[in-house]
């Protein structure tokens, strides 16, 4: 069985080093228009089943005939690309799965459900960590009660030892981090979907030590499919993202001041940028620095259970591997989605078409897959 990754960056180090795990993949194809990427991804692992290909994501005819070849496919790159990709993978026969992270991408590619069904392939997107990998728990969650009435989901990849005002590391794509902060968040609110702002919301919560002293605030992307799915039958589902205290007043501040303004030009010693571009790069700048991350994760889902109200919490403080040279959010991250397209190429997910996690993806083998890789989802 031979596979196709897009994209050479963090997440891909992650899904590399678990699809080598599976004897059963004998080719992994990794797919970047930066050389320098490939060469770092195949000095890291120096494996002859990794096979490198110089070639753009955008470039949709050079692709074809190596996602022609391969079974499946993991695009790891922006979500911009997952909308052309996804028909490429559909006229081709390839199963795909993607990290996602935008709502509107998504609808785009629900709507290729058909196609991808009368092509028997299975394409599954959003399959990360939020969204990802807490849809599924939340809908194995909800499965476990007869009648579930709330749902709240808190995730946050954060530095174990933060620094500068922000307290804010970058552990993904400076670009996805500010998507999540401008667009608009789906929630659902007595029983209906509702768009929320986000950064809106804020509330305090704690963890286990030492991160007893947090909070949350709605960002975009995180809830996925759940809206749509669960509309009508649970009165509030939501999504916050978890930030050191302070991070959200700060960043509403340069928001306001429009720094995250696409549209807005300025001039850079003659050269015309966003405000947006120029910010992302001067957060690309400061907010790397040496700290072990950390991710926090905590669905809690309400009910009523054997006529009895019943609250269950599924919930983890996940840090990386340095023997494995993984961060906390590449592990929470890269893992789901080696798992899901696994899943699909082993036969564990038989449904074909674009699909919603939630409803194909079986909650209790991918929570003892999850564990096999030392996610240790604890629930009470």
């Amino acid at each position: 069985m031979e596979i196709l990754i897009l994209g050479a960056g963090r997440m891909s180090q992650g899904l590399v080093y678990d699809f080598l795990k599976n004897e059963g993949i004998r080719k992994i194809h990794i797919a970047d228009r930066d050389p320098a990427a490939l060469r770092a991804m195949q000095g890291r692992f120096d494996d002859p089943r990794l096979t490198p290909h110089h070639m753009a994501a955008d470039d949709l005819k050079a692709l074809a005939p190596l996602v022609k070849r391969v079974r499946g496919m993991v695009s790891a790159v922006p979500y911009d690309y997952n909308v052309a990709l996804t028909e490429l993978a559909i006229e081709n026969g390839t199963h795909m799965v993607d990290l996602g992270g935008n709502n509107s991408v998504v609808q785009q590619q629900l709507h290729m459900n058909e196609q991808a069904r009368t092509a028997d392939v299975a394409v599954i997107p959003d399959c990360g960590l939020a969204p990802g990998m807490v849809s599924v728990i939340a809908a194995y969650g909800i499965d476990q009660l007869a009648r579930a009435d709330e749902v709240n989901i808190r995730v946050g990849g954060l530095p174990v030892n933060p620094q500068t005002p922000l307290n804010y590391k970058l552990v993904f794509s400076v670009h996805g981090l500010i998507n999540e902060y401008i667009e608009p968040a789906v929630i659902l609110r007595n029983g209906h979907r509702a768009i929320v702002d986000s950064m809106e919301g804020l509330e305090a919560l704690s963890f286990p030590r030492p991160f007893q002293n947090l909070e949350a605030f709605y960002t975009s992307g995180g809830t996925s499919t759940l809206p749509d799915t669960f509309e009508g039958q649970i009165n509030h589902l939501d999504y916050k993202t978890i930030r050191y205290p302070g991070h959200a007043a700060l960043m509403k501040a340069m928001m306001q001041l429009g720094f995250t303004d696409g549209q807005r030009e300025i001039d850079l010693d003659g050269k015309k940028v966003s405000a947006r571009q120029a910010f992302e790069a001067l957060l690309d700048a400061g907010l790397h620095y040496e700290s072990d991350d950390v991710v926090l994760i905590r669905v809690t889902v309400k009910g009523r259970k054997e006529g009895s109200d019943k609250t269950l919490v599924y919930e983890a403080v996940e840090y990386g591997d340095p023997r494995a040279g993984l961060t906390a959010m590449m592990r929470t991250t890269a893992f789901p989605v080696a798992i899901t397209l696994q899943m699909i190429l082993d036969g564990k997910i038989n449904d074909r078409g674009v699909l919603k996690q939630e409803l194909s993806v079986p909650g209790w083998e991918y929570m003892w897959e999850l564990k096999k890789r030392d996610i240790d989802i604890r629930e009470s």
